[in-house]
This record gives C-alpha cells, sequence and structure tokens, in this order.
C-alpha cells in the first residue's frame, strides 16, 4: 500500500524556468540550465523507479510505500528516495538512472561513460547508511518498541541500491545490495506475500504487527519536512515592474474570505495527492484533513491567525 508520493517539485521548475527567461547573463543562464537538469533528472529518476515500485506493491497488504522523505533530526538531515516499511523493519531504497554506460567499481563508487566523458560518483550505500543512521536515531525517541525488541537492537533497518531497468550496466554481476528496480521489487512482493508472521523464525523476534507498522508509517509522514530551495534567492534577478503588478492584481482583487479559503484548501495532500479539507476536532479545533479519509488519515493544525481572517 502506498501511504505517501513523491512531492512536486513543479513551483521549483517553473520559477527557474522564469528565471532563464529573465535573465541577462549567458554565464547565469548556463547556470540555471544546469540547476533546471539536476532536478529534473533526479525527479525522472525517482518517477521510473517509484512506478516499479508502486506496480508490484500498490496492493500489497504487508508492506507500506514511502516515497520521498525528508526527515530532520537532532540537526542532522536524511533525504530518502523511497521507503518499504513491514512488520519485520524498513528498507531504504536509493533511486539510480543513467543515461550513459555505469560501472559499479569494488568500493562501489559509479562510474558513468557519456560518450568518452566519465563522471564519477560516490558509493550510494554510504549516503543511504548515512540516513538510516538518522532515522533509526529518530525512530528510537518517537516509537516506544517493546524490550524485546530494543535488547537485540532495536527495528531493522536495510539499505538497497534501485538501478533503473533501461541504465546499461557494464558489470557481469551486481555488487551486494545493488538491485535492478523491476527485478528487486517483483521478488521483494512475492516474499512478503509468502512470508507469515510465525514463519518468519528468525525475524519473529523483532516482528510488529501491520497496525503498528502503519502507525510508525504515519508518523515519520507527519515528520517529513519538504525543503523549497530559493532559486530567486540564489540568483537575485528582480522582476520586471510590470510583472509584479500583474502577479500582484489577483490578490488584491480577492476579498479576505476567499484568500482564506485559499490557504485552507488550496493545497494537496502530501500522503496522496488529493484535496485537503477544513475539519474540526473534538476539541473544536481546526485542522486540515484529506478527503479520502479513513484511508489517508493525513492531518495538518490550523492556526488561529490563519482562521480569524475568515471571521
Amino acid at each position: 500500500m502506498v501511504f505517501k508520493h513523491a512531492d512536486s517539485k513543479q513551483e521549483q521548475i517553473s520559477i527557474l524556468n522564469e528565471l532563464l527567461k529573465t535573465s541577462q547573463s549567458d554565464k547565469q543562464k548556463a547556470l540555471i540550465q544546469k540547476d533546471l537538469y539536476l532536478l529534473n533528472s533526479g525527479i525522472e529518476s525517482e518517477q521510473q523507479n517509484a512506478y516499479y515500485i508502486n506496480f508490484y506493491l500498490e496492493k500489497s497488504k504487508n508492506l507500506i510505500v514511502l516515497h520521498d522523505i525528508r526527515l530532520e533530526h537532532k540537526g542532522l538531515t536524511a533525504q530518502i528516495d523511497h521507503m518499504l516499511i513491514s512488520r519485520a523493519g524498513i528498507e531504504l531504497l536509493e533511486s539510480k538512472s543513467f543515461k550513459g554506460s555505469l560501472t559499479i567499481n569494488d568500493d562501489c563508487s559509479l562510474d558513468v561513460d557519456y560518450s568518452g566523458t566519465i563522471k564519477s560518483f560516490p558509493n550510494p550505500l554510504e549516503q543511504s547508511k548515512r540516513h538510516a543512521e538518522v532515522l533509526k536515531s529518530f525512530l528510537e525517541d518517537n516509537i516506544t518498541f517493546s524490550n524485546r525488541i530494543k535488547l537485540l537492537g532495536g527495528w531493522n533497518i536495510d539499505n538497497i541500491v534501485l538501478i533503473h531497468p533501461s541504465t546499461h550496466i557494464k558489470n557481469k554481476f551486481l555488487p551486494k545490495k545493488f538491485f535492478r528496480a523491476d527485478s528487486y521489487i517483483s521478488k521483494r512482493a512475492e516474499e512478503l506475500d509468502k512470508t507469515s508472521f510465525f514463519k518468519a523464525v528468525k525475524l519473529v523476534a523483532t516482528m510488529v504487527n501491520i497496525d503498528t507498522a502503519q502507525e510508525i508509517a504515519l508518523i515519520i509522514c507527519n515528520a517529513h519536512k519538504p525543503v523549497q530551495f530559493d532559486y530567486r534567492q540564489k540568483y537575485k534577478i528582480s522582476a520586471s515592474k510590470e510583472q509584479m503588478i500583474s502577479q500582484s492584481e489577483p490578490l488584491a482583487k480577492k476579498s479576505n474570505e476567499e484568500i482564506t479559503k485559499q490557504l485552507l484548501e488550496g493545497d494537496s495532500c502530501p500522503f496522496c495527492s488529493n484535496h485537503l479539507v477544513l475539519r474540526k476536532g473534538k476539541d473544536n479545533s481546526s485542522f486540515l484533513g484529506c478527503e479520502t479519509y479513513p484511508k489517508c488519515r493525513f492531518t495538518r493544525r490550523v492556526s488561529k491567525e490563519i482562521m480569524e481572517q475568515s471571521v
């Protein structure tokens, strides 16, 4: 089951395209185009592998899927492409997709040959392991596990590198923890569907029930902190007077009530991308909740200041 889809990066792409049109410097335009390329490449890589994950696991009752999770904990940050949560633990999946020919070296660093130009990348497993340490610390501080699980070293967190099937790999055999996305996910789904709680003898001591796994997934989702890079500040390109007027006019013509409604119900659910609607809590407090509740249980608190705008 998919609990969270990837955050939309469309706003950042639109800003970069806007800056590209506004910039008067060829050197600056080249830098903006590079940022656009990197942003689009990252989105493409995650989306391609997410397709296989969702295709095989969307209807799974034994696996919870989270895409694009960013955690901040104790001054450290973990940016996780994909996360699979089962009763036995968590798998962090690092997405990789290259248009050149990929060679995975003995130290698991990556060399990609783009028509004779070699570009090197660090070992993606090491990066994923650092993210796992942040996640482990977060879980220890936010989840109450049984003493049995604590004594056995905590809930299991594994690290996997997924390579998109279209990537040309020169290695005859893939190193440990490296897999093609389609074959790994289909195999993983089959394994989980055949594994019952009592058959997993080696894992049963650290397993939780599926309801607890779902609660953990929701806690992680609620802690997700998406970051929007300020490209306007980076390039310091001021919009023309005409652009500023045209952008401000629609907002100026709106009433406070219309603006408040836009603030409250204009967002999409970060878990499932459906609409958010205004709801009332038991204590009469206001909050935003997904329109598909109880299928999706995402909530976001609404401050008194925002509510007062509609009075």
